[in-house]
């Protein structure tokens, strides 16, 4: 499957960009050659900046194995960066594990209808949304709760969902003005698109799923694809990949399911790779990928797989 990208017909100016520096190396001998000492520098003190997360097997469905097994009825999983689970249970339920599989917290709140998102971007910080009450939750890390904001109360309407952003504010689509914005606890918006995004798609957005992850902001719309914004909140582009109702994104890589696969489509190469599933675990089934490990969602109960 070919996979385009649909993109908006202006740019940004890229202060730090790779010609700017050559400018100022051609006009400046002085600066050339500090540049050269600090690169050098950099290079020798930093061999790796950040901790890569290993790909899922995608060849062999035997590199998988089955560590823990949890027998709950859910409607929902999540895991974070630090490989731990959390799981919406079918009473609304929030309860988080370690990544063994271990139990650890709880939260419960049966007043505000159903919980139909959790964003936990950040493991110390997880959002909580009731959309029924238009309610947002935030909880710490043993999930007890540290703050409730209701987006009616910010004269907010129809907000089918909302996400995370890394200075732990609020992503949303805002339905009156046609706007992404973000928000925060006080309704002061921080960030919104400049256009009005009614006048971009050839339908209106109705967003299901929003993320933020590594500067950009996605999107997903089942009719028309992920839009990815910047962290300013301006459109930049479209991702050709429709009807999905969750993805995740790790290491460049976006991970999702289509047409009985789970595929993985490399956001810098633009190809796609078939993630194989261990034996027993079906496409029906809601999967999560966290660095070495792999988590099952089934009717009964989660699995924990390693690989």
């Amino acid at each position: 499957m070919n996979i385009e990208y649909r993109t908006r017909n202006f740019q940004y100016p890229i202060i730090g960009s790779y010609s700017f520096w050559e400018h100022l190396k051609t006009e400046n001998s002085f600066f050339s050659i500090h540049y050269s000492l600090l690169m050098i520098l950099a290079i020798l003190t930093f061999p790796s900046c950040s901790a890569k997360t290993s790909p899922p097997p995608t060849t062999d469905s035997s590199a998988y194995e089955l560590i823990k097994s949890i027998d709950i009825k859910s409607k929902w999983i999540a895991t974070d960066k630090l490989q731990q689970l959390y799981v919406i249970t079918i009473d609304n339920e929030v309860i988080k594990y370690s990544p063994e599989g271990k139990e650890l917290f709880r939260f419960s709140n049966n007043t505000l209808g159903d919980l139909t998102h959790i964003d936990i971007t950040n493991p110390f910080s997880v959002l909580l949304y009731y959309p029924d009450f238009m309610t947002v939750y935030t909880l710490d890390r043993t999930l007890n709760k540290t703050g409730e904001f209701s987006l009616f109360d910010l004269n907010l309407t129809d907000v089918e969902t909302v996400g995370m952003s890394n200075d732990n504010n609020v992503w949303l689509y805002d339905l009156v003005f046609y706007k992404i914005k973000k928000i925060n606890r006080n309704g002061e918006v921080l960030r919104e698109s400049i256009i009005n995004l009614s006048n971009e798609f050839e339908s209106p957005l109705q967003p299901n799923f929003i993320l933020e992850k590594e500067n950009w902001l996605y999107v997903n719309d089942p009719n028309l694809g992920i839009l990815v914004f910047d962290i300013y909140a301006q459109y930049q582009k479209t991702i050709d990949i429709k009807k999905l109702t969750y993805f995740q994104i790790i290491d460049n890589q976006l991970i999702y399911k289509e047409k009985e696969q789970l595929k993985a489509f490399n956001l810098k190469s633009l190809s796609t790779k078939i993630i194989d599933l261990p034996g027993g675990v079906s496409i029906e089934n809601q999967i999560a990928i966290q660095k070495s490990k792999l988590f099952v969602r089934k009717k009964n109960g989660v699995e924990v797989y390693s690989f």
